[in-house]
């Protein structure tokens, strides 16, 4: 693994005691048809008022394709690292990466695809402000305006998952998979280590952790733009995730897994950072 600092180190953002920081994660597979233009958009793209962002944090969670080598020679408004390992551990365990090299007061993440642009943290500014512990950007609220429509079997999918999780979970939001997801640096050292699903089932237990440790949730509607994927919808394949993925969160909370004293002794996996050349 190697981590790649500072792709560019000024950062043109004042500073004063009203401003918040905001840390990026950004957890990559293979997007190499898509990187280019996810880069163009952080590049265009102005924080609110009283909102730094001081970082980008690109993981690259085991890419086969040309990521890593588009990142390296790509030009970047703001200061970056690119955190890279080998073998692909899944959406969750990149973001927990990620998660653990970010110091500011609040640390978001979004997919590659930037499928849901950073211009929507402007309605998430004002909570932010006020130090609400997660906020949530819901694909599936009222007021939410979605571009580009998903296929019909997307959106019954995505439905089902709500459903199915929300009676499991009791955490009782309309969107658990929306990859806009902002959160506090105390939910960064309190919720994060106590996270076990490396993979899609890690948003909602993170959701569920979150909540009943008594922080508290605010999901908000977005705009946002449906991102054709390469592979194709596979209705068995997602649902069986699901309910496995629901399950085991379910079955963790009940043994007390996500209690203090049992992750004092669990082994806190930990990567070896090598400088890059």
């Amino acid at each position: 693994m190697y981590e790649r600092k500072g792709l560019r180190d000024n950062c043109k953002q004042q500073v004063n005691t009203n401003m918040k920081t905001l840390t990026l994660i950004i957890p990559l597979y293979d997007e190499e048809k898509r990187i280019g233009e996810t880069i163009k958009a952080l590049n265009n793209f102005v924080p609110p008022n009283n909102l730094i962002l001081s970082k980008i944090i690109f993981v690259n969670d085991g890419s086969t394709d040309k990521t890593v080598r588009m990142l390296e020679e790509a030009d970047i408004k703001y200061p970056a690292d690119i955190l890279s390992y080998k073998t692909n551990r899944g959406r969750g365990f990149a973001l927990k990466m990620g998660v653990k090299r970010a110091d500011s007061d609040y640390i978001m993440y979004i997919d590659g695809d930037y499928s849901i642009p950073l211009d929507n943290l402007k309605g998430f500014n004002k909570y932010m402000q006020k130090g609400v512990d997660v906020i949530i950007g819901s694909k599936k609220l009222k007021n939410t305006k979605c571009l580009v429509k998903r296929s019909f079997v997307r959106e019954f999918i995505g439905t089902g998952h709500t459903f199915i999780f929300n009676a499991v979970l009791g955490v009782g939001v309309k969107d658990y998979q929306g990859g806009f997801k902002v959160f506090t640096r105390e939910i960064a050292l309190t919720v994060f280590p106590k996270l076990r699903q490396e993979r899609w089932g890690m948003d909602a237990e993170l959701l569920y952790v979150a909540k009943n440790m008594g922080f508290e949730i605010k999901e908000l509607p977005i705009i946002w733009s449906h991102v054709s994927k390469s592979s194709k919808v596979n209705l068995a394949r997602d649902v069986l995730r699901a309910l496995q993925d629901v399950s085991a969160i379910k079955i963790s909370g009940i043994l007390g897994k996500y209690t203090p004293d049992f992750y004092e002794g669990q082994l806190i996996p930990r990567i070896r950072l090598i400088p890059a050349i």
